[in-house]
């Protein structure tokens, strides 16, 4: 893609080698209440709440410049030191929690959906019903009071409905919408898709970029961009030509802002590649876990803290917040703690793949729209992606692809269900897979990634995170699921209905003992929920239940609830 890349001089990046002085750094969000302030300093290192984003979620009862004067007045009344119950009486009197979100009942929900025609076995029919029946309790809409005073509240006020992942996230969420609109189609709910789109464009507008979520606190970080995906499979169900038309814009501005800011120069064999990292730098903690993020740096200079807290903001830019994945030690190695975070110096292999499948989605739109230059010049974009990812990221001995560690200019070796990923987005020149296909499964089956009787685990470490063993997360398994299918031998796709059935069961067993879906599950106890990190368990749960619902619309036929149910099937 070099001819692509010269138009906008790409740069590497020096950051990406050195720190950057906190004071060169953009604010966390134009917000100060809920981003850099003495306001948020001081109450959140009280600890008023045990979830540092209760506070950060609230509305503000007065204007912005009354909360936070009226604040400066009270610290000084308490000598700059208030206690924690006063605190809590000038949170009471200055914010609320009225809940800025009601419920929401889709026109297009149906009970009975067509899909659930095509499962076999009674039981995980009626599982398949039950899941369908969680989008309306998950259905919310913003109130008006937040169009009207939008300045009071953290949360984007945005034009139509949307599904909710669930639990503490009662926000839209970038990556989590992909899983949730699949499993919306799926239930053949197209216009709660359509609006969950552009709900993500009306972000794409306002920011410039989508962000981590639809809150004013991530304005300075994304998530992976899966906008182009979620476009494609709404045009797979709908064929929706005039959306293309009036959207294709945007879906080319998603593309610019990572390659405008996202982008690292990568030599290897001599030879410079082009390639994608998550890195959000802004000043301060992530506002939502504040204490957390506060806490952590004590007793650091100035400048490793201004590192972690860009580090740790772009690791929740990846959606894994968080892994082993990103820790990187002076060796080289993934061994430490989560102040060992280096996120800025990985690049990773999932997000180059999106990136790659992006690029050719965008190419595939300007051809369905009879623009053949724009259709040829993103197909070099994502052409000249694959290339990159072949060049840097395969390894050959191992025959797997790897994050690369740009600081010691080598491959993290490690097991992660990512590593898959640029099969799942068809990033990989068919030559090229053709006569890679069974020294890739082979990889894959003997990575023990895919034998565990809970699902397929993010890591094989046990470190106490939650993107780390034993933690099953469903939009992992779907990307597994889908990388295993398209190598394309008979052996591989056995093995991919395998791993769906695995996981379909181990979320049944889950519901019937539960009756929750859960956000992410345990690779070593069928149905059991996962745990670790930073917060508890999360119920709903929307990419959970749009990974279900995937695999029962595309394995329905074969999928049992157990082994005894092999011959215990309605027809």
């Amino acid at each position: 893609m070099v001819s692509f890349c010269k138009m906008r001089e790409l740069l590497i990046l020096l950051a990406a080698a050195a720190g950057l002085a906190s004071a060169d750094l953009p604010l966390t969000c134009t917000k100060p209440v809920y981003c850099n302030s003495n306001l948020l300093h001081q109450i959140q290192m009280a600890r008023l709440y045990n979830d540092s984003k209760t506070f950060v979620d609230l509305q503000m009862n007065f204007d912005e410049n009354k909360t936070l004067t009226d604040f400066e007045t009270f610290f000084n009344l308490h000598n700059k030191n208030p206690t924690k119950e006063q605190l809590m009486e000038f949170v009471n009197e200055y914010f609320s929690n009225d809940n800025e979100l009601e419920p929401w009942q889709p026109k297009d929900f149906s009970d009975n959906p067509a899909f659930l025609a095509k499962i076999k076995d009674d039981a995980l029919r009626e599982f398949g019903k039950g899941i369908n029946n969680i989008w309306p309790l998950l259905a919310r809409k913003v109130k008006a009071e937040v169009f009207q005073k939008p300045d009071q509240f953290s949360l984007v006020p945005l034009t139509h409905g949307f599904i909710i992942p669930g639990g503490r996230f009662k926000e839209i969420y970038y990556w989590d919408t992909f899983w949730i609109i699949e499993g919306l189609l799926i239930s053949g709910m197209q216009e709660t898709a359509k609006g969950m789109i552009e709900n993500l464009i009306e972000l794409l507008n306002l920011f410039g970029h989508i962000p981590n979520g639809s809150r004013g606190y991530y304005q300075q970080r994304s998530q992976p961009p899966m906008l182009n995906a979620m476009v494609a499979t709404y045009y797979m169900y709908t064929k929706d030509l005039e959306f293309l038309r009036n959207n294709i814009a945007y879906l080319e501005k998603e593309l610019d802002f990572w390659m405008d800011n996202r982008v690292v120069s990568v030599n290897r064999g001599g030879k410079n590649y082009t390639l994608l990292r998550y890195y959000a730098p802004s000043k301060g903690p992530r506002p939502e876990s504040y204490y957390e993020d506060y806490s952590n740096t004590e007793g650091f200079s100035e400048e490793d803290s201004t590192n972690f807290c860009i580090d740790i903001k772009s690791a929740a830019e990846s959606g894994w917040d968080f892994s082993t994945r990103w820790f990187l030690m002076p060796d080289g190695s993934n061994n430490g703690t989560l102040t060992d975070l280096h996120t800025r110096y990985i690049i990773p292999v999932d997000l180059n793949a999106i990136f790659a499948g992006a690029a050719q989605y965008v190419s595939n739109f300007h051809a369905l729209l009879k623009n053949p230059q724009k259709a040829a010049r993103y197909g070099q974009l994502a052409q000249t992606w694959r290339d990159n990812i072949q060049a840097v990221l395969w390894n050959d001995q191992d025959a797997m692809w790897y994050d690369f560690n740009i600081r010691d200019n080598l491959h993290r070796r490690y097991y992660y269900s990512s590593n898959a990923a640029p099969l799942w987005q068809n990033a990989v020149n068919p030559d090229f897979l053709k006569l890679n296909a069974d020294r890739i499964l082979k990889a894959i089956t003997e990575s023990g990634g895919v034998d565990f009787p809970g699902g397929v685990p993010t890591s094989l470490i046990r470190s106490g995170e939650q993107w780390d063993f034993p933690n099953v997360w469903p939009p992992e398994v779907s990307i597994e699921v889908a990388a295993i299918e398209n190598i394309g031998t008979p052996e591989a796709i056995t093995l991919a209905q395998e791993v769906a059935q695995t996981f379909v069961r181990s979320c049944h067993w889950g519901f019937q003992k539960y009756k929750q879906m859960f956000e992410k599950y345990d690779a070593e106890t069928p149905g059991r929920f996962g745990g670790g990190g930073e917060y508890n368990v999360q119920f709903g749960f929307g990419w959970s239940n749009g990974v279900v619902l995937e695999f029962l619309n595309k394995y329905g036929s074969q999928l049992t609830a157990d082994d005894s149910n092999n011959t215990n099937n309605s027809a």
